[in-house]
């Protein structure tokens, strides 16, 4: 199974993400009636068509794309008419909230092996005032179109990434042991589905404001009064607890608001290949004492806390922005009724055996934040039956 089961879905923003809080104001609450109303139109309702948008990336954004894929990628200069086919019908096929979002930004593209990611959103050509702009790029090895992989079996994949062998985690069940052409899996179901959600909710929490970009065009925190502060808290620290800071006295850290301590969170991100060190204050300095049984220690109980801290996936627990992106892409899979609330995750931790969860989006310390997303893109009148399509 190789890179794609150890990668599966990882994203990664086009520049590194820093930890502190930034200082920039914004103009009131998030926007995001104006920016669901795309181009007029009201908010949900539905592109006509999206082949414009299936296109390699130009001016600032291609810069951007050759800087991010720099030694070890590049982009695909031609698309086979098979591959622009099917992605244009993953693409028609979106939740219409996805494809208001999708109407906002400059389009999406092919690269070959985007360093450890299957996708990446570019933040280029972004106009604040207009709330466009941004890319998204998509390695073309990571869902190819013959595997039968189906868009809301991705989350239990991420939680996959915990156990010591993840790919013994399921066994004969395993949704990666399936052959390669075996049960052909629909454009509305498909798994590049949940790649393009995810990356569109990064698209989303930029460009209705949730986060900010700075002067190197990075994506950041700068306050806890919108979706930011449901899970996560600020704590100031040392500088010289972080790798990057050192030189100044004190720094604003964003870390997990409940039930994962910095050492335990941080060694969640070592298990699923999300640097630590750099995001979890004291955790470098720790490094060289913490033992395989300490790691597993740490392992076992915060892939157990993980819920309770109100994150729906591993991958959430590693920044907000990722935490933004996985509620997005869950919200719009729980409105299709593709995620429900008697649904399981099975689990394989070191040191705790396998522990079924359920459902980490219908879970109750995800409630205040699953209503705040939900009522902000409209999901709140009702359920969209569009599973078995």
């Amino acid at each position: 199974m190789g890179r794609f089961a150890v990668q599966l879905a990882m994203c990664a923003l086009c520049a590194s993400l820093l930890l502190v809080i930034t200082g920039c104001a914004r103009a009131g609450r998030p926007r995001y009636a104006e920016v669901l109303g795309a181009s007029g139109q009201e908010p949900g309702a539905a592109l006509t068509e999206v082949g414009d948008k299936l296109r390699p990336p130009a001016g600032e954004c291609r810069d951007r794309a050759r800087e991010y894929l720099a030694d070890h990628g590049t982009l695909v200069a031609t698309l086979s008419p098979e591959l622009r086919a099917r992605t244009e019908d993953v693409m028609r096929g979106l939740h219409p909230i996805a494809q208001r979002v999708l109407d906002r930004v400059h389009g999406v593209w092919y690269a070959r092996n985007i360093e450890s990611a299957a996708a990446v959103f570019l933040t280029c050509g972004v106009d604040e005032v207009a709330a466009t702009g941004g890319f998204i790029l998509l390695d073309e090895a990571q869902f190819p179109f013959d595997r039968p992989l189906r868009d809301a079996e991705v989350p239990g994949l991420y939680w996959r990434a915990l156990a010591a062998d993840p790919a013994a985690v399921l066994g004969e069940n395993d949704p990666l042991r399936r052959p390669r052409g075996s049960g052909e899996v629909g454009a509305l179901h498909h798994a590049a589905r949940y790649l393009l959600l995810h990356e569109l909710g990064h698209a989303l929490s930029l460009l209705t404001g949730e986060f900010v970009l700075d002067d190197a065009l990075r994506m950041q925190v700068h306050g806890l009064d919108g979706f930011t502060g449901f899970s996560w808290k600020v704590m100031t620290t040392d500088g010289s607890t972080l790798p990057g800071t050192r030189g100044k006295t004190r720094v604003r850290a964003v870390v997990p608001r409940r039930s994962l301590d910095p050492m335990t969170w941080g060694s969640l991100l070592d298990t699923i290949g999300a640097d630590p060190d750099p995001l979890v204050p004291g955790y470098a300095l720790a490094r060289p004492r913490r033992t395989p049984a300490t790691l597993a220690r740490d392992v076992c109980a915060g892939g157990l806390a993980l819920v309770g801290a109100g994150f729906v996936t591993p991958t959430a627990a590693r920044y907000p922005t990722e935490d933004f992106a996985e509620m997005f892409a869950h919200a719009l899979l729980a409105d299709e009724g593709k995620l429900l609330p008697g649904d399981h995750v099975i689990v394989d931790l070191p040191g705790c055996g396998r522990r079924e969860i359920r459902s980490p989006y219908h879970a109750a310390p995800l409630g205040p934040k699953r209503a705040y997303l939900e009522s902000a893109l409209g999901l709140h009148s009702g359920r969209r039956a569009t599973a078995t399509l």
